[in-house]
């Protein structure tokens, strides 16, 4: 859009709230919609208001067609996802010892997402802020943390998107620790993305914190 100088522009913002205030205006003069010509969105060409309106629709209809689309693709992916999602919690519950309990979060949790890797890694105070908020989108939009990863396990150069969610460890049994972090990885670039549900990772992140305190405890009642 050009640039317009003050004066017009107070000009065009008193004749727009003047036709939002008279809606019957145009039903008065239904000719100027055919004799008004503004220009094409896309081309180099001169419409009418009602090509343009046309237009705008036939944009927002192709938009809601396509979310649509990937709600109905999302919804399938979630329904199965919730499905390994019971049973992995089925087996975390029958773990009885450490070892148990990490690989069925770790295998479990690969198999539930369908990733190539599922990590365990070591309580560290630098995972703060994950616990919160799960770092999660492809490798190249989390470049700088991914270094954070890396001096704490071995990162695949074939990874293309993960998740690093924060484990609250201690927080069932009241006991203050550093948090660990659960981390998936994929050769996806799209299985892990930015906008993925914050809420729906902590409660992985609870879950699987839970059974690891509940190890924790179980173990300084038989020291």
């Amino acid at each position: 859009m050009s640039a317009i100088d003050p004066k017009q522009a107070e000009q065009e913002e008193l004749v727009a709230e003047w036709l939002r205030a008279t809606p019957g205006f145009f039903e008065r003069y239904a000719n100027l919609f055919n004799e008004i010509r503004i220009k094409h969105p896309h081309e180099d060409r001169a419409i009418s208001l009602q090509e343009r309106q046309m237009t705008v629709l036939r944009t927002q209809n192709q938009e809601l067609n396509r979310r649509l689309s990937e709600m109905l693709h999302f919804g399938s992916r979630n329904d199965k996802t919730q499905q390994s999602l019971v049973a992995w919690l089925l087996r975390l519950m029958k773990a009885n010892n450490k070892a148990d309990v990490e690989a069925a979060i770790i295998s479990g949790l690969a198999e539930v997402f369908e990733v190539e890797a599922a990590k365990l890694l070591s309580p560290n105070s630098a995972f703060g802020p994950w616990v919160d908020t799960p770092l999660c989108g492809s490798t190249k939009e989390l470049a700088a943390s991914v270094d954070l990863l890396a001096s704490q396990t071995q990162i695949d150069p074939e990874w293309q998107s993960m998740v690093a969610i924060g484990l609250p460890l201690g927080k069932s049994i009241g006991v203050n620790q550093s948090p660990a972090v659960l981390l998936l990885a994929s050769k996806d670039e799209t299985r892990f993305t930015a906008d993925m549900g914050a809420f729906y990772l902590r409660q992985i992140a609870e879950l699987t914190a839970a059974a690891l305190d509940r190890i924790q405890a179980y173990e300084a009642k038989a020291d």
